[in-house]
């Protein structure tokens, strides 16, 4: 990625004649998070407060057991809405761990079920307060402790998986809830930018947020073949690795892609609207053929991985995704005079 990225700055530095019509880079950063962010951050904190009802309804009389679908059915809903914005890092998801409390993965040392029994412990003496939560691991603040609460088979006290099912579920409400208010604040960084400023925390220009909300779509498309595809993949039939796959557990790992491409396709096509047609039609292209490859996907894509009747289905799709990346690459990033910067997913 490190090396895509710099052959696009090396075209922008080229010039020509796609760049002699850029767009301003402020009204475009705008437009970004007013008609694409913006919602689908309404869409993900709500999704988390009804979440966050359900379990306290759930737990009143001390065990979720019986509400067992309803709160699978909710948390579904919003990990489908948590999907749709994971990739971005501009503003003030990047603030306090945000991230990491919300979604811990990869776990590659099992830190989230350490991390669950070690607050299940705690919540056997009592509710967990939310210092004691907060101070906790950020592994069993989010999604994925959330996920084994909801579908491993029950281990311990009712009472405390409860307190602790509450807890997260009430964690997620509010840092998805400060996110939304945060951009909305008329004092954040949306209201900068409508002012023509930058932010002293999230970007120093209006130029530099374009940058980065373009950056985060690129690397958007890595997030999904770097951490959800290719571990899963191995570098061959013999080393896939089915349990790499995102939401196993819950059988996501599809559905966690095709939430997350869609989105990737609606903020794609803002950004290729303001390049020139031939260029953004064949944006349009690529995004559409990378969602068509990952609807192909089946369930239990980290088996199909292992499967060789069905391993050409995941590489597909890693190469439909990898077409679209570079044509935000090497076509809109140059057409609209915006420069790719690193992500969270590059090297050195």
């Amino acid at each position: 990625m490190r090396k895509t990225l710099m052959i696009a700055c090396a075209v922008l530095a080229s010039g020509g004649a796609a760049r002699a019509a850029a767009p301003e880079p402020g009204p475009l950063a705008i437009s970004v998070i007013e008609q694409w962010l913006l919602p689908r951050n309404d869409a993900l904190a709500e999704a988390a407060a009804v979440q966050r009802d359900a379990w306290r309804a759930a737990c009143a009389d001390g065990d979720y057991a019986g509400d067992l679908a309803a709160l699978r059915e909710r948390y579904q809903a919003a990990a489908d809405a948590w999907a749709a914005v994971e990739h971005v890092t501009t503003g003030p998801v990047s603030l306090s761990l945000r991230p990491d409390r919300i979604f811990f993965f990869p776990d590659k040392r099992n830190a989230v079920a350490k991390a669950l029994a070690e607050l299940e412990a705690k919540a056997k003496a009592g509710e967990v307060p939310d210092d004691t939560f907060r101070a906790s691991s950020v592994a069993g603040q989010g999604f994925p402790a959330l996920e084994r609460l909801l579908y491993e088979p029950p281990d311990g006290e009712p009472a405390a998986r409860c307190r602790v099912g509450v807890a997260i579920a009430g964690n997620l409400a509010t840092l998805t809830g400060q996110i939304r208010d945060e951009w909305r604040s008329d004092v954040g960084p949306l209201a900068k930018l409508k002012a023509g400023q930058g932010d002293p925390v999230h970007f120093a220009d209006p130029g530099q947020a374009a940058a980065r909300l373009l950056t985060d779509l690129a690397g958007g498309i890595q997030r999904d073949v770097d951490m959800k595809l290719l571990p899963v993949l191995g570098a061959n039939l013999d080393t896939a690795r089915p349990k790499a796959a995102e939401g196993w557990r819950s059988n996501r790992s599809a559905r966690t892609l095709k939430a997350s491409v869609a989105s990737l396709t609606a903020m794609a096509a803002i950004f290729a609207k303001a390049a020139p047609a031939e260029i953004a039609a064949s944006d349009g292209k690529a995004f559409a053929a990378a969602q068509a490859a990952v609807a192909k996907l089946p369930d239990d894509v980290g088996e199909a991985a292992a499967d060789p009747k069905r391993r050409k289905v995941v590489e597909q799709a890693v190469a439909a995704l990898k077409v679209a990346q570079a044509n935000i690459v090497k076509d809109v990033a140059p057409a609209i005079g915006v420069p790719l910067g690193f992500n969270a997913l590059d090297g050195d």
